[in-house]
């Protein structure tokens, strides 16, 4: 049975809609079910202390015998002790209504006995007698049973009828009100940690923290570890250094093939684990604070090797800064250092280069510096968030160490000078003299033919780029880079859109596409598709919508190195130029199409007069005013007032003084109406 804790008052332990639930149900008997420390006994102490009609029986290994059993049961009410035969049931019920009526229970105002730890009951003629009690009970009698049993076989067929009212596990945890109505000042920054656990709560409300860890380490030894086969027991223990597993993680933590069914059985019998949709085996956080306390003092060596595990395999699903932050931990640089280096492409490629950069920051410094193959990764991270300062500083720190491979076949001075390459087209649009001796491939063979592209781009070859940015496309599909393939698809688009390539819209679409499984502090790699849809679009005379794809290039620069992407920039600012100046020529040439007229009208708009007083200020009708109105608005390509008066404000300073010659207004006195001079 579990511990019992006493709450201080009835306020304490906050359980006003369960035990409202108790007092006003009608059914002839309440099942509350829940594992060890669930809060059942809790719950029914509570209750039974402000309810005169509540008898309380707590079921022990001495009720498990049927006489036993009935003897309690019948005490428990007010009666003396049975006599006879427990399988006499016609007997011992009427004695038991007979017990119940010398009370002063009746139906409209029964007895409610509790029997707490039911489960302690396990003699097959004493669960005979609960099954006949259940089925049979007196009207002046109400049974609420409390188990760590879902569902009791002997009252299967009272359940079935809906006799039954059930109060389960999840309905028994605690609230954060709840917790804080329990724990008052003593809340502190472990309790979270509780989960609504109704014991682990309660203990610490009753007798504070320091102690209540021993009574609830002693709990889980005996209560939850201690019911467990080996079994599980190892799978609890490599489990437990995650925290929370899917069937993949627990095979490769624990080398157990029925991993997930054993943790699935486990969970279906404890509230200290459970199943969700994955699916993900989580456990309890306090059953997972005594595990890992226990592996850690007394089996160092097998926590060791489950935490290696699993940043191993936090590493192979790119969650590397977790996993390098646990080889540090475990004191293990070389683990660390080799992690890095295995897996650092496939997050960076993918656009994810800040968890690198939060792997690399849980190293030392001086092993940073001293690794230029980890220096080389440091500028990469840089170079792919568009810092291109940063990364050329950490080039030039790996510079002067050339003696070990990259990766294999790839030497760390190759890597650097592909890297430079890379950072002078990004910057310059300028390519150094001489070439790569040694063959490339994947990432480093397609930032290679992405860095000749981008140069033949701005140095006007556009067949030239558009066939080195192909060649970029296919070993970035090849080797997975994402953050490439972005980039080499804007370049081609570009190449395309410059060289007059009706395609150039279609491979932009394409790279912009792409870019949204990218991070958004890659966004920098779509400014050459947007400055190729705003070189389409200026030469189709869609002013509009070339301004728009301008803007677009340089906001999807905003927020990185000034240096990066330059040739993009000005070219982009020269279209909004060109852009502009095309508006003021078309703006001019309408303007010269108004009439004198018109003119006058367009420049009374600007005031505050209603068409009705422009009418009477030039001394025509209203109906004229409206067609010279509307012919301004078609001439000047516009659609409302403000627009056309946008129109006015832009005049050259001798037209509007001309206008205002025209006409001449002033304010009307209150009213905010206007007379003419």
């Amino acid at each position: 049975m579990e511990p019992i804790l006493e709450p201080r008052d009835s306020a304490v332990l906050n359980r006003r809609s369960l035990i409202g639930r108790l007092r006003s149900s009608t059914h002839s008997m309440i099942v509350i079910s829940g594992p060890a420390g669930a809060g059942k006994t809790t719950l029914v102490r509570t209750w039974a202390r402000d309810e005169p009609q509540v008898r309380l029986l707590s079921i022990s290994r001495h009720h498990n015998t049927a006489a036993s059993l009935l003897n309690a049961v019948v005490e428990a009410v007010g009666g003396a002790p049975h006599q006879g035969d427990p399988d006499n049931m016609p007997v011992w019920l009427d004695q038991l209504a007979r017990a119940l009526a010398a009370a002063a229970f009746t139906p409209e105002q029964p007895c409610r006995l509790v029997l707490d730890g039911v489960e302690a009951v396990s003699d097959a003629q004493a669960r005979q007698l609960l099954r006949d009690l259940v089925e049979n009970v007196p009207p002046a009698l109400q049974l609420i049973v409390t188990t760590r049993q879902r569902s009791p076989d002997w009252i299967s067929r009272s359940r079935a009828c809906g006799f039954v009212m059930s109060i389960k596990a999840d309905e028994l945890r605690l609230g954060p009100s709840e917790v804080q109505s329990l724990l008052g000042d003593n809340v502190h920054e472990d309790v979270q940690r509780f989960d609504g656990w109704a014991l682990g709560v309660g203990l610490v409300a009753a007798v504070g923290g320091a102690e209540a860890e021993e009574a609830i380490r002693d709990f889980l030894r005996s209560e939850v570890m201690g019911r467990v086969t080996t079994e599980v027991r190892h799978l609890l223990y490599a489990v437990s250094i995650a925290g929370e597993v899917g069937p993949a993680l627990a095979i490769h933590l624990t080398d157990n093939s029925a991993a997930g069914e054993v943790l699935a059985r486990f969970a279906a019998t404890t509230q200290f684990a459970t199943v969700t949709e994955g699916p993900v085996f989580k456990l309890h956080p306090v059953l997972v604070k005594y595990l890992t306390d226990e592996l850690a003092t007394e089996q160092w060596e097998s926590y060791a090797a489950l935490r290696r595990r699993h940043a191993d395999w936090l590493a192979r699903q790119d969650r590397l800064d977790e996993s390098i932050r646990l080889y540090i931990e475990l004191g293990s640089g070389a683990e660390a250092r080799a992690a890095l280096l295995t897996h650092w492409q496939r997050c960076v490629l993918s656009g994810d280069a800040q968890i690198v950069r939060c792997a690399l920051d849980h190293l030392p410094p001086e092993q940073l510096a001293a690794d230029p193959r980890l220096c080389m990764v440091m500028a990469m991270v840089n170079i792919a968030s568009g810092d291109m300062f940063e990364g050329q500083r950490w080039i030039d720190v790996a510079e002067a160490h050339e003696d070990m491979d990259m990766e294999p076949g790839l030497p760390v001075g190759v890597a650097i000078e592909v890297a430079r390459r890379f950072v002078l087209a990004l910057t310059t649009g300028s390519m150094p003299d001489g070439a790569v001796d040694h063959p490339l491939h994947g990432l480093w063979g397609a930032i290679f033919e992405l860095s000749h592209g981008l140069c033949s781009v701005w140095s006007g070859e556009y067949a030239i780029a558009a066939a080195r940015l192909r060649r970029a496309e296919v070993a970035a599909r090849v080797s997975g880079d994402h953050l490439a393939l972005v980039h080499a698809l804007a370049g081609l688009a570009l190449a395309q859109a410059l060289d007059g390539d009706s395609h150039a819209i279609e491979s932009a679409e394409e790279a912009l596409t792409m870019a949204g499984r990218l991070s958004p502090g890659c966004g920098w790699t779509t400014a050459n598709a947007f400055l190729a849809l705003a070189v389409v679009h200026l030469s189709a005379g869609s002013k509009y919508r070339a301004r728009a794809a301008a803007n677009q290039a340089l906001t999807s620069l905003r927020g990185v190195s000034g240096h990066l992407e330059q040739q993009t920039r000005v070219r982009a600012l020269a279209i909004l130029g060109t852009a502009e100046e095309e508006d003021e020529r078309d703006t001019s040439a309408r303007r010269q199409v108004l009439s004198s007229r018109e003119r006058r009208v367009l420049t009374a708009l600007s005031g505050p007069l209603t068409l009705r007083e422009i009418a009477d200020e030039l001394c025509v009708s209203r109906n004229t005013v409206k067609s010279q109105v509307s012919s301004i608005f078609r001439k000047l390509g516009v659609h409302d007032r403000t627009a056309a008066v946008a129109a006015a404000r832009s005049w050259t300073s001798d037209q509007q003084e001309r206008g205002a010659h025209a006409v001449s207004v002033r304010h009307r006195p209150a009213g905010g109406r206007t007379r003419p001079e």
